[in-house]
């Protein structure tokens, strides 16, 4: 039983749009389909009057007259069709004295009897494109034009140093409190409280104490102690 051919064409919006119209009584989708099928699917020589060359997988050779009546047009036809295909890149066209050898450049595989045959000439998708406009459809892009997700680049939290992603600011100034006091752990492990008082001569000492809190054994003693502190 024979088994059925698939073939992986891949065409832009302008090579479809081109295929899909029909100018001079000619089928321009037939046309390329007849040489994708007389397209190479092994590499193999070819020889005739006196030319030889070799023909490579997604290559044939057939001069425009044999073209003319495959295409049952006439050779100006043929030519414009080829002209046309070249220039927006669904085949690439090299004439001698003797044939022109074609190559497929919309084909990327065959698939004949479980096997697929790749097309070495083939132009890939991101290779159609050109610089900085890459992205697919469905995938929005940065602001430098490529496809989003593409390449890793850290999160605004990950540049962040640890401590400010706990909450934490690093190098931050603590608030001084109006007596000037910084907080020292004491040797047992607690932390003690020191006290910067200015000395006669402008400088700054510490002492390991607070002042003593005065002892009143009645509320008129602290009274006129607080009197006795107002200056006259």
């Amino acid at each position: 039983m024979k088994k059925e051919t698939y073939y992986c064409l891949v065409l832009s919006e302008s090579q479809a749009r081109f295929l899909a119209t029909s100018k001079y009584g000619i089928d321009r989708m037939k046309a390329l389909m007849s040489l994708v099928e007389h397209a190479a699917t092994a590499e193999h020589d070819y020889e005739q009057k006196g030319f030889t060359t070799t023909v490579h997988i997604g290559q044939l050779v057939m001069s425009e007259v044999e073209l003319s009546r495959l295409w049952k047009c006439d050779r100006k036809t043929v030519s414009r069709v080829l002209d046309t295909m070249n220039e927006l890149g669904i085949v690439s066209t090299m004439q001698n004295n003797r044939t022109s050898i074609h190559t497929l450049l919309c084909v990327s595989a065959w698939y004949i009897n479980g096997q697929m045959i790749v097309n070495p000439y083939y132009i890939p998708m991101k290779d159609r494109f050109p610089e900085g406009n890459s992205a697919p459809v469905n995938v929005p892009a940065n602001a430098n034009g490529n496809a989003a997700g593409t390449s890793e680049e850290p999160t605004p939290s990950e540049l962040l140093p640890t401590d400010v992603q706990d909450g934490n600011i690093p190098n931050q100034q603590q608030p001084v409190t109006p007596h000037s006091m910084s907080q020292q752990p004491s040797h047992q492990g607690q932390t003690s409280m020191k006290t910067q008082e200015p000395t006669s001569n402008g400088t700054d000492q510490s002492d390991d104490r607070l002042p003593p809190v005065p002892q009143y054994h009645t509320i008129s003693d602290k009274v006129i102690d607080e009197l006795n502190e107002i200056p006259k």
